[in-house]
């Protein structure tokens, strides 16, 4: 039985739920590698919404966190970053569907797969209090401080949804701190596609900076921890394979070059963050539905 999309304000909020790791790591990498914030930006919204209809849950998009590391702190050419994204997709088609990543999820062990989730977590922690937090001084930490209050308080709220109002005090912050005039990349105009191919000494050059690093991220983050919060949290839904995960993954990314935006993957950190601000799937929503129409406890979710 299908069940339509559910438009609520839970629904809403949740959308924004990964919005703390992916914008940052967005304008950081634009603006390091003068990449189009258009094209970039148009791209990332395409591949999140096509995420979502394949998966009929909040399965995330995110920006590969080591690539963008790389990128900002070397300032590359987005051309390069665009060869290092292509050869992690042709890496994760080859993995996913030779049975390499089937055989990976059967041999790694819970545990070793539940601290992959726990360091990632800490890690975007520390990126927080020693980056983001402190740009702005002491009207950052309040900033914070506020946030962290609100959705304490209405992490519950049916109504009034945490992740909607931790948004609205986040667009009148940067509205009273945001600059006079924008700079450059983010000059308002239609997307600019990129007109030119890596070469061949830049797909070699991006194998071993980029690609290579970022494999093992990718491997345990966006693959193995990926697929066990999606077990965690939707329970009754028929089990996700980690081939399945690899190939969307592995496709997003040769899609992402030719539109001209950053390389993307799954991760275990963004379903969480949409799902504790209250998104789900039309899936979901119907599976509890049907179970409280029967009279049976809803399972999971």
């Amino acid at each position: 039985m299908s069940h339509p999309l559910s438009f609520t304000r839970q629904e809403f909020a949740g959308a924004f739920g990964d919005l703390g790791t992916d914008l940052p790591l967005l304008v950081g990498v634009v603006l390091a590698t003068g990449m189009d914030a258009p094209a970039a930006f148009v791209a990332f919204g395409l591949l999140q919404i096509a995420s979502g209809v394949v998966y009929r849950l909040p399965m995330p998009v995110q920006p590969l966190k080591a690539m963008a590391a790389i990128a900002i702190a070397g300032k590359i050419a987005p051309t390069l970053l665009a060869a290092g994204g292509l050869i992690v997709g042709v890496v994760m088609l080859i993995l996913a569907n030779t049975g390499a990543l089937a055989w990976l999820a059967r041999t790694v062990p819970k545990p070793v797969v539940r601290g992959i989730q726990v360091g990632l977590g800490l890690q975007l922690l520390t990126l927080a209090l020693t980056r983001f937090l402190p740009g702005h001084g002491t009207a950052g930490w309040l900033l914070a401080a506020a946030a962290l209050t609100l959705i304490a308080l209405l992490r519950r709220h049916h109504t009034l949804p945490a992740g909607l109002v931790v948004l609205a005090l986040g667009l009148v912050f940067a509205a009273v701190t945001w600059p006079a005039s924008l700079p450059g990349p983010w000059a308002f105009h239609l997307p600019t596609f990129p007109t030119r191919w890596p070469t061949s000494e830049e797909f070699g050059r991006a194998a071993l900076l980029l690609a290579l690093p970022q494999i093992a991220l990718s491997l345990g983050n966006s693959v193995l921890a990926t697929r066990q919060v999606v077990t965690d949290f939707f329970p009754a839904r028929e089990p996700l394979t980690v081939r399945r995960i690899g190939t969307t993954y592995g496709l997003m990314n040769l899609l992402a070059a030719p539109l001209g935006g950053l390389p993307v993957c799954h991760g275990s950190g963004g379903i969480a963050g949409h799902y504790a601000f209250g998104a789900r799937t039309w899936w979901q929503r119907g599976h509890l539905w049907r179970r409280a129409r029967a009279g049976r406890p809803a399972a999971g979710g």
